[in-house]
């Protein structure tokens, strides 16, 4: 994880929105102590975002039935093909 923010102890005592808004875009940063340990921040997870993907899920899968009531064949898999390869 290379590539994780790293801020210190300072930023996040003056600085504390900026430390957590990277933490929730990154999924995690580093806090680093002059003494050079370092600690990992995350936000923890939660449990109702999980839920609202697991409807929107439910409701995809609803409407692609509603869209695509059988599959397609195999002929009409070939033939999708074909024109996104444009032959």
């Amino acid at each position: 994880m290379s590539d994780m923010k790293t801020f210190t102890v300072r930023d996040l005592d003056r600085k504390p929105a900026l430390v957590l808004d990277a933490c929730d875009k990154d999924g995690a940063v580093r806090i680093r102590r002059r003494n050079g340990h370092s600690y990992m921040l995350q936000p923890e997870e939660d449990p109702t975002r999980k839920v609202a993907w697991r409807q929107f899920l439910i409701e995809h899968r609803a409407r692609v039935t509603a869209i695509f009531p059988e599959r397609l064949t195999q002929a009409q898999t070939q033939a999708v093909d074909q024109l996104i390869t444009g032959e």
